[in-house]
């Protein structure tokens, strides 16, 4: 900004300077300002001629630097010294401090300040506007979008190579399924920290007077600031295949969900009739599609998204600010992936040790089969196991174990057969669900098979249960 300023200044000074050579006239600026008006007074004194032309310029309301209403009056009785600029106009006196702006005149009793500056100051805006609206290099916005909307200068466009400077950081060499370690909002990242993106903007505009319901960049600025972003993510996909997808994918998810391809040379097929009757095919170059668009959610840069990003991307002094938010992002994404790991580790090694205490049971049991089917069974492990599953030796899934004399179990159950009711106990046949079932039971303790073994070779089997393990009597 104050190159601009001092190259407008030189210019206007060169300007002037010969403007004095060839008339030897001089040139005086006043801006003044009273009670809801102001305006500019232009003296420029012709010594030759011995004159002064005064210039009133009234500025227009709406287009900042152009004059609504010019006002020229010679002055022929006047006196111009270090401290005073002095005239006669209509026949009133007019008196202006050059030090502090007081203006004396004999018709008008409103206060009014005129305070002399070294140059036009609405040629200074126009030249400022014009600059804002053409160059190429540094950061301009419109502070509403009103049509008396004025121009300030936010700092700098960050170039090509700035702009790869920030997916240099290695949070951008992260894997989509890295990335997925962090929380989403509305699909777009959500960590502490975060959102000093649109803080940063927020103070940003805040300061400058900026007021916009929703941004956009100027023409000039939006095309330079895309052709840089587009010639770095061209650069960046030629490194690193993939890139553009990977980008799009978790922070430009405007462009990935229009589909923009912004990167690569964009072409439409047409056809052409040759003099000879044949059809002619050419791809014909049509204009590339914008990596930048604030139309999908410029209105929301008050959390981080894709505007939110891309603003911060495309303005240079906004640089420092990603890259702590990057750090930041990279540190909680490092924390919950050495997390993860350990979580998978402990359940890895969880379900190793359950394996092994399965296997171990599987081999116990194996042995405890094996061991129960080579050993001699007891009388009362064959009346039990032959009441329960038909088969004297019982089965792998079933079979009863003498623990003490005349106590047994199966595993789930534990009975004392000297505490059966001999008197009440009772074998028949009964018919339960589908099928046909041997019962034992004395009424309290019950067994029973499915198997189809003789009544009597069950009753013979527990005349030996009792004979060795008598049971209870009653007397009925």
């Amino acid at each position: 900004m104050k190159k601009l300023v001092n190259l407008i200044l030189l210019s206007i000074s060169i300007l002037f300077s010969s403007m004095h050579l060839v008339s030897a006239s001089s040139l005086f600026f006043f801006q003044c300002k009273g009670p809801n008006h102001e305006h500019q007074l232009i003296f420029e004194h012709d010594k030759l001629k011995n004159n002064l032309i005064q210039k009133i310029q009234e500025p227009d309301v709406i287009q900042q630097g152009r004059v609504a209403i010019e006002t020229t009056t010679l002055i022929e009785e006047f006196e111009i010294s270090g401290n005073y600029i002095n005239y006669l106009k209509n026949n009133n006196n007019f008196s202006i401090n050059r030090f502090n702006g007081e203006v004396f005149r004999d018709n008008q009793g409103v206060p009014i300040k005129c305070f002399e500056s070294l140059t036009d100051t609405y040629a200074m805006q126009r030249a400022e506007i014009e600059y804002a609206k053409t160059t190429t290099t540094e950061f301009w916005s419109k502070t509403n979008s009103g049509a008396n909307t004025g121009y300030v200068k936010l700092g700098m466009l960050a170039t090509a190579d700035d702009i790869c400077q920030v997916f240099s950081h290695s949070f951008f060499n992260s894997s989509s399924d890295e990335y997925r370690a962090l929380d989403t909002k509305s699909s777009d990242f959500d960590w502490e920290g975060i959102n000093g993106a649109s803080k940063w903007i927020y103070q940003k505009f805040k300061e400058n007077g900026i007021q916009l319901r929703r941004f956009s960049l100027m023409e000039n600025i939006h095309n330079a600031a895309n052709a840089n972003l587009s010639r770095c993510l061209a650069e960046k996909e030629k490194i690193s295949p993939g890139f553009y997808k990977k980008l799009t994918n978790h922070f430009l998810g405007n462009l990935g969900y229009l589909g923009v391809q912004c990167i690569e040379p964009q072409f439409q097929i047409e056809e052409f009739i040759g003099d000879n009757g044949k059809i002619i095919k050419q791809k014909i170059p049509v204009e590339s599609q914008s990596c930048i668009d604030f139309d999908y959610n410029s209105g929301v840069l008050s959390d981080w998204n894709s505007s939110t990003f891309t603003l911060m991307l495309i303005w240079k002094e906004a640089h420092p600010v990603l890259k702590s938010i990057f750090d930041k992002g990279e540190n909680i994404m490092v924390a919950r992936l050495a997390e993860l790991e350990r979580s998978r580790a402990a359940q890895i090694a969880e379900e190793k040790a359950l394996k092994q205490m399965a296997e171990a049971t599987r081999l116990k049991a194996a042995k405890d089969w094996s061991d129960y089917q080579e050993r001699q069974k007891t009388i009362m492990e064959q009346v039990y196991n032959f009441s329960t599953t038909g088969y004297p030796e019982g089965l792998k899934r079933l079979r009863w174990i003498e623990v003490q004399p005349c106590i047994l179990t199966d595993g789930t159950r534990q009975i004392d057969n000297r505490m059966l009711n001999m008197t009440a106990f009772r074998i028949y046949r009964d018919y339960i669900g589908s099928a046909w079932y041997m019962i034992s039971t004395d009424m309290n303790v019950s067994f029973s098979t499915s198997e189809k073994i003789p009544i009597e070779r069950l009753q013979k089997a527990w005349v030996l249960a009792f004979r060795n393990c008598p049971g209870k009597t009653s007397s009925f």
